[in-house]
This record gives structure tokens, sequence and C-alpha cells, in this order.
């Protein structure tokens, strides 16, 4: 029960600093799409963006407002009983937008503070937004990360607990058609991680943007790497790995290249991802359209392995239990006696079979009052005992020497 309660209370702790988190960055949006330049600097090119920069305002308004939503169902109890894709969806590509931002930022403040008072390079006041606007809506981002990723943990743990604590390794690989789409993905990411590489190891970089280059091309190596090792199940099941760790590093990463591809090829083909200086060349374009592709390939990789061992593990517990098989060199055998002919063996209530009188061969006396009349017992009892063979079973000797009572 206490530990009902505090998952309880962590549930609504998480859930509390979700929402607060969402609260600056919709304030913000909302101020812009009415017509406000809130924390836009004069001159910036985000004061005259036009539609297409409007658009991508009210997109991520919509985006950030299906959080609230996603919280609420993470929480209440009608959440449990929703669609598992239903839930799937906006957790993927929160996982995907925010993964991002939650590791390269609280770098770039690290380095920042280290450089005393480095900033944001994409941050400059005299180009796009005031310092501080960076700094309030990138730390609300990590926050949405880290409380939707506890949130999901505890959804998680209670819905499909058993599932994800399953062995990593099943005894089997997956088949040709699984390795040939996941070859195809492999092909695809290599321009963007190239390029990710590229800027990282640039020396004459700004040192925020070759963090962020970093990050994304280590969530593509994740994405690679953990996709082919939940492929490949050979391994025997003796090693004590999990499902969950490799499942979660993989379709996170692969949800980042599926999720940033979409949404730099969606800026650069809209013309909004201009305006904050996004390259938007042709070669750009492929490279993020390819990105999309191996994104969604290694998602559907990830989707298509859970669902066949959900399906097996549910097939398991629905099968009926084997029945007990006696064998013929196990089944009991007839008790006999001397000559070989079956003979019925009597037990009293609570008495074990060794421990049961036969009525054939009566016990020695055990007290010593009664061993000098023991051989008269017998020359007395002789007689009885004949006629009691000719007469009935009732009147044949008993234990101790003493005759038995007529019924």
């Amino acid at each position: 029960m206490d530990d009902m309660d505090d998952m309880d209370r962590a549930r609504a702790a998480l859930a509390a600093g979700a929402v607060t988190a969402c609260l600056p960055y919709l304030t913000l949006k909302l101020n812009w799409l009415a017509g406000g330049h809130l924390g836009i600097p004069e001159g910036s090119p985000l004061r005259d963006g036009g539609a297409a920069l409007w658009s991508v305002n009210a997109l991520t308004v919509a985006m950030d407002a299906t959080v609230l939503l996603l919280v609420l169902a993470l929480v209440r109890p009608f959440g449990q009983r929703l669609p598992g894709a239903l839930l799937a969806l906006p957790l993927w590509g929160a996982a995907g937008l925010l993964g991002p931002i939650a590791v390269a930022f609280p770098l770039q403040a690290v380095t920042g503070v280290l450089r005393s008072g480095g900033g944001s390079g994409d941050g400059d006041p005299g180009r796009l937004l005031e310092g501080w606007v960076w700094t309030l809506v990138y730390t609300g981002f990590t926050l949405q990360a880290l409380a939707l990723g506890g949130l999901f943990a505890l959804y998680v743990r209670r819905r499909w607990g058993a599932l994800l604590r399953s062995p990593l390794r099943t005894g089997a690989t997956e088949g040709a058609a699984a390795w040939a789409a996941f070859a195809v993905a492999v092909l695809a990411v290599l321009p963007a991680a190239v390029s990710h590489t590229d800027f990282a190891l640039d020396s004459g970089g700004a040192g925020d943007r070759r963090i962020v280059e970093a990050t994304f091309a280590a969530y593509t190596v994740l994405a690679v790497l953990g996709t082919a090792r939940l492929l490949h199940g050979g391994t025997p099941r003796r090693s004590r790995a999990r499902l969950w760790p490799t499942l979660i590093t993989a379709g996170t990463a692969s949800a980042v290249l599926a999720c940033w591809g979409g949404w730099l090829l969606l800026g650069s083909l809209s013309g909004g991802g201009r305006t904050v200086g996004q390259h938007d060349d042709r070669a750009a374009e492929w490279t993020y359209a390819a990105q999309l592709l191996a994104g969604l390939l290694l998602t559907a990789l990830l989707a298509r392995t859970l669902r066949r061992r959900a399906a097996a593990r549910a097939a398991r517990l629905r099968a009926p239990a084997p029945r007990a098989v006696v064998h013929r060199a196990d089944a009991p055998r007839p008790a006999t006696g001397r000559t070989g002919s079956p003979r019925p063996v009597t037990r009293q209530a609570g008495v074990p079979e060794a421990a049961t009188p036969r009525a054939a061969t009566p016990p020695a006396p055990t007290h010593q009052a009664d061993a000098p009349r023991a051989g008269a017992a017998q020359a007395a009892t002789a007689p009885r005992a004949a006629a009691g063979r000719a007469g009935g079973a009732d009147s044949g000797p008993q234990p101790g020497g003493t005759p038995a009572p007529r019924r």
C-alpha cells in the first residue's frame, strides 16, 4: 500500500512538472501568434517571418498542447484503457523532438559556465531572440523530457511491465526481409551521419553547434546499433539482459532521426527554416528526407519485433497447462501375498501402511506382565482359531492375546 501511495505521489509530481514546463513556451508562442514581439529584439528576422513562420508557430502550439493531453492520459485511469498505438505515437514524437534538447542543452549550459559567460551562438540577441528566451524555452523543453520520461516509465511498468522485463535474447533471429529493411535504413542514414560527424569535428565551428551535431551523431549510432541488437536474437537465453533498455534506447534514437529529419525537411520546404538560419539547399533537403526514411524504417522494425514478442507471450499465457503423463513403469502395482495372488491392503485412518497390524500374524505381546502367559494363550486360542476359520473372521485372535468381542 505504501508503494502505491509513493507511486501516486511521484506520478502527480511529474505531471505537475510537465504542465508547468509547457507554460512558458505556450505563452510566448500565443503572444507571437497574436502579433506580439515578446522576447524578439528589433531587427530580428522573426519580426517579419510572414505566413510560413506563423504556420510553424501554430503547429508548435498544437504540439505543446498535445503534451498536456498526453500527461493527462498517463496519469488518469482512462489512459490504461486506451489503445497502445494511440499513446505510442505522441510519445514517440515527443521523445524524438525533445531527446536531443535534453542532452545538448545541459551540455551547452555547462560549457557556457566553463567558458565564463559564453552563450548560445544561435541565441545572439541581435539576430533572433533575447538571451533569456533561449534559456527559458530550452529549460522548459528539458524539464518536459524528464517529466514525460518518468511518467512513461511508470505507465509502461503498470501496463506492459512483464513484456519489457522479458529476456532480450529469444534464441531466434529475424528473417531476411527484416534485415533487408535494416540495410536500407543504414544506407539512408549514412549522409546524415557523415554530415553530423563532420560538423561535430570541425574545430573552427561554434562550440554550441558542435555539441548539437555530436548529439545527433550519437543518436544515429545508437539507433543503428540498438536496432541490430534487437533484431539479432540468436544468442542463448542464458544472458541476463532484458528487453527494455535496448528497446527504449533504440526507439528513442530512431524517433530522433525520423522526427528531426521530418521537421528540418518541413522547415526547408516551407521556407520557415530559412528564417532561423537553417540550411535549405537541395543536398540538405535530400539528406533530411533520407534521415526521415531511415528513422521510419528503424521504428517500423522495432514495432514489428515488439508486436511479435507480445503475440508470442500472449499465446503462451493462453496455452493450457500440459497434463501429467503416468508411464506404465511408474504405475502402482497391487500388493501380493506369498503365492502371488493379490490381497487387499487395509489402512487405519491416519496410520501408515507399515504400522497397520495384519490379522494373519498378530504381533508379539510387548508388556512384561503378558510374557509368561504367551504360551498358554497360544494353546488356548489354537482351537478357537480353527473354529474361526470354519465359522468366520470375527472370532480370530486380537493383539495382546485377548479374545475378540462378538459384534
